[in-house]
């Protein structure tokens, strides 16, 4: 008996064979290797245009560059094939034979090897041709075996064989074997092909004939009326035969269909627990056919994540016999998952009467790890954009329609469950200042093929502020005409904001660099930041001298009566926001007045001007004290945003660096004041101590005045006045009225307190004074004063009187310490002009100095002198320091020492200044 195949109808490509279904086993007997070309070529070419996995198993006389070759003469395209490894064209030694030897089971091991990896590519099925010219007498017997073994092997599966055997080696014996082991042969006959029927073939059509025969002439001899019955009944096995043949090609299209979709079909029993599965369900579960399913089955393979689920959905439609439609996984063997999605309707069963479901179960997993890889995508983008504050949208210009992501509906502040994007809210939320550029921007997007950008601000619902910049990109169709615009929209609040405040920032630093008044400093200050934020409020509180009351330093916006009341407050542990800072020396932030127990004694401060949160920072100073306090306010309880945390940082920051730039303007101005003071006090104490020496010096020329003045009135008392010696006279007394009124101005000027403004002055000219008035102390003590004056020495711009104390200093030192050393003593100054600045020496011949009293006479308090008070000369080295300059003492080579300084001329002392 032939054995069964499958009703899938292959062409074979053989005009006389025609179509055969899957599991046909045939084979064919040649003459030449023209006439085996000629037949294999044709059923190899319609196997790969069927999608079919080839393989050839050539022998000689054919090689496999033959087989290749007539291939490509006949499918120009046939090397893609190759390259795509539908077909394999093989030694048949190495096919059939291992160790010189056929091996039965390892050849349809390798059939069926063959055919699972092409059903797992996707190939409908394979299609096998062997040549046995190899063969050789003591394998024939072996080699039927197999071919017999073949016919069984074949049974329902998509496997189609033509084993080719060369007529020159096969005697009559060996070719009924041949046709005894397969369906049909193919030989030629006459010059053409022909089909040879086996044994059993011919048998059954003969009985066939002769049956029908006997029974057509029985039914002749016994009625003639039986004629028209046998007619329709003709008909109606002819219409069954039909019908059966549709189905047939029905159920193989299905089949097919099923294979290509991964949609297989099920039937379910509910009462009897009987499962149908179609070939695909079987494929999707990956289960052999054999296999009997079952729900425990299908449970085993479910996932064990989905099995409870899978349980419930099964009991609830056997109970409700409704439709259903679930999705579940599969684990299988190889530890891969599976999706399936599950639809089944209910149905009566037309023969049994029985209650069934009917449906489909579909392999979903590709569709699966689209949605995933599709959603993670999707998941990536939205973070990107939620950390990059970069929405996108799409406006369909033809229909309007308009697609915002998540992060544009955050950025405009919309919830996108509820709003549904227009062009009338887009407008609604833009600031009214910067609408008319927006709606110009969008008219040109939809005439101009070019991308755009334009920045403008958008008013949220709850009163803030957005600086936002959109690009916007134009998609046309084929005619070249836009069809949508596509774009980003990034929020740049952050970088408007944080250039707002550097640009602030720059300018509150020049007004602190060009020592504007601090009010007005911390007031502008408090502007940058409040201009930042909207619904802000700022203050600036300063701690007073005595390090526990709080006084009012900026609040421009803040109501007065408020900032009246807290003025003055004592701060404390809980002492509000701002007192509480200053007093902790750390932040603190109050998000609702109100319930915060650091406002319960200032709750009702607050209260009336709807004050409800509070963050404050302490400013202070480098070595860690307090210095004030700047705050935020605002009208509903809240906590800061790290970008109004970074505004109070920078604003405490400027507001610390103005402040101590403000005390150290005063300490120093402090300070000045003191060393004036100090300097007076000295320049009192030392002209004290020349009261003597100065009496002498104003006496002298008014001694002289007065001789001056008798002898004038003697010329003019004679008889015979002498005009001309009285006019001489008279000169005289005027110049010595003159240089007594010159000592005495010089005297007043030392005893005048303040600072006077700075003038030129002519330094030989200074000295020239000085040695007037000290030349007395000097002569006391018979000590000369020498000098040796450049005549070339500029002026400078500088204080007349504290230069004066300074020669006065260094000179009244020299002739300190040269005065007990006995008659003799030289006091020298030099002046000289190098390098654009003054240099001025004055030199004794005094008792000298110690190397190591070089640097400590300049020293506050250190002194020599048994009567000094050791500030002459740290005195003297300011006043030249604060002209520019430099002091400095070393000893001479042999006795006394030497006072230098340098003094800039007017365009250097301009520099440093």
């Amino acid at each position: 008996m032939a054995p069964a195949m499958t009703s899938d109808m292959r062409k074979t490509g053989i005009d006389v064979v025609g179509d055969v279904p899957w599991g046909a086993h045939f084979c064919l007997f040649y003459e030449t290797p023209a006439d085996l070309l000629e037949t294999l070529v044709s059923y190899c070419k319609a196997g790969l245009q069927s999608h079919e996995f080839c393989l050839w198993v050539v022998a000689e006389p054919l090689t496999e560059e033959d087989a290749r070759r007539a291939l490509k003469r006949v499918m120009p395209d046939f090397y893609q094939y190759v390259v795509d490894q539908s077909i394999e064209i093989v030694p048949a030694r190495d096919w059939y034979l291992q160790d010189g030897a056929f091996d039965l089971e390892r050849v349809i091991d390798g059939w069926n090897e063959k055919l699972a990896r092409a059903s797992a590519k996707g190939y409908a099925g394979v299609r096998v041709t062997g040549d046995t010219a190899w063969l050789e007498k003591k394998d024939w017997k072996d080699f039927c075996e197999y071919e017999d073994s073949l016919n069984q092997a074949v049974v329902n599966q998509r496997l189609s064989v033509l084993c080719t055997y060369p007529l020159a080696k096969c005697g009559a014996a060996e070719i009924l074997d041949v046709v005894r082991t397969h369906q049909f042969a193919v030989t030629k006959r006459r010059g053409g092909w022909d089909v040879i029927e086996t044994a059993g073939h011919k048998q059954a059509k003969a009985e066939i004939k002769r049956l029908n025969e006997e029974l057509e002439q029985r039914v002749i001899e016994r009625t003639s009326e039986l004629t028209s019955v046998n007619s329709e009944l003709i008909k109606e096995v002819l219409q069954r035969q039909r019908a059966e043949q549709a189905l047939q090609r029905s159920e193989t299209y299905l089949a097919e269909a099923q294979r290509v979709s991964h949609a297989g079909s099920f039937g379910w029993s509910v009462s009897s627990g009987h499962i149908v599965w179609s070939d695909e369900t079987f494929r999707i579960f990956e289960f052999d056919p054999a296999v009997k399913p079952t729900v425990e089955l299908i449970m085993h393979r479910t996932h064990p994540e989905d099995r409870a689920f899978l349980q419930e959905t099964l009991d609830q439609v056997a109970r409700d016999r409704k439709a259903f439609d679930f999705e579940h996984r599969l684990l299988m063997p190889d530890g891969s998952v599976k999706s399936v999605r599950v639809v089944g309707h209910p149905s009566t069963n037309n023969e049994s009467g029985n209650f069934e479901f009917v449906g489909a179960v579909t392999d979903i997993t590709d569709r699966k790890r689209a949605e995933e890889a599709l959603r993670r995508s999707e998941g990536y983008l939205a973070e990107a954009q939620r950390l990059t504050q970069s929405g996108s949208w799409a406006w369909n210009v033809r229909t309007g329609a308009r697609f915002w992501s998540q992060e544009t509906f955050r950025i405009f502040g919309c919830d996108p469950e509820r709003v549904k994007p227009t062009w009338s809210d887009i407008l609604e939320r833009v600031h009214p200042e910067d609408r008319p550029a927006v709606v110009q921007r969008a008219e040109m997007e939809t005439t101009q093929r070019v991308d755009s950008e334009i920045d403008f601000r958008v008013v949220l619902p709850d009163g803030g502020i957005k600086h936002l910049h959109s690009i916007a990109h134009p998609v046309m169709d084929e005619a070249g005409e836009i069809t949508e615009i596509v774009g980003t929209l990034m929020d740049v609040t952050e970088r408007k904001r944080a250039e707002a405040l550097r640009d602030g920032e720059s300018h509150i630093l020049e007004m602190i660099a060009r020592d504007a008044r601090l009010e007005k400093t911390l007031e502008n200050l408090v502007r940058v930041v409040e201009a930042q934020f909207a619904g802000l409020l700022c203050s600036v509180l300063l701690l007073d001298e005595d390090g526990q009351h709080v006084r009012h330093g900026a609040a421009p916006s803040l109501p007065q009566p408020y900032t009246d009341a807290i003025d003055g407050l004592c701060i404390g542990p809980k002492a509000g926001s701002c007192g509480t800072a200053m007093y902790r020396r750390e932040p603190v932030v109050v998000a609702d007045i109100l319930q915060d127990p650091l406002w319960e004694s200032y709750r009702e401060v607050a209260k009336p001007y709807g004050f409800r949160a509070c963050w404050s920072t302490p400013i202070l100073a480098h070595s860690g004290e307090a210095l004030g306090s700047f705050a935020m306010y605002y009208r509903e309880p809240r906590s800061p945003s790290p970008a109004e945390t970074r505004a109070l940082e920078m604003a405490t920051h400027l507001a610390g660096i103005a402040i101590e730039r403000k005390l150290a303007r005063e300490e120093r101005e402090r300070l000045r004041q003191a060393r004036a003071d100090l300097a007076h006090v000295t320049r009192m104490t030392t002209m004290g101590e020349l009261t003597a020496s100065l009496a002498h010096e104003i006496k002298q020329p008014i001694s002289a005045a007065v001789t001056d003045a008798k002898t004038c009135l003697r010329w003019l008392r004679r008889d015979d006045p002498d005009v001309a010696e009285a006019g001489e006279a008279a000169s005289r007394l005027i110049k010595d009225v003159t240089r007594a009124a010159d000592i005495i101005s010089g005297i007043n000027l030392m005893f005048k307190k303040g600072a006077p403004p700075r003038e030129l002055v002519d330094i030989n000219e200074l000295i020239q004074e000085m040695i007037v008035l000290l030349r007395s102390e000097a002569s006391r003590y018979s000590i000369s004063i020498h000098c040796d004056l450049a005549n070339d020495l500029p002026q400078i711009m500088g204080d007349r009187v504290q230069l004066q104390q300074v020669f006065m200093n260094l000179m009244l030192n020299g002739i300190e310490a040269m005065k007990d050393m006995g008659p003799g003593g030289e006091l020298t100054i030099t002046s000289q002009y190098d390098n654009r600045q003054l240099v001025i020496s004055v030199g004794d011949t005094g008792i000298g100095l110690q190397p190591e009293q070089t640097g400590q006479i300049f020293d506050a308090f250190f002194t020599t002198k048994p009567q000094g008070t050791g500030m002459g000369l740290p005195i003297s080295r300011s006043i030249i320091e604060s002209h520019g300059g430099r002091l400095w003492a070393s000893p001479n080579p042999g006795r006394g020492a030497t006072f230098q300084f340098t003094l800039p001329s007017e365009g250097a002392l301009h520099q440093v200044a």
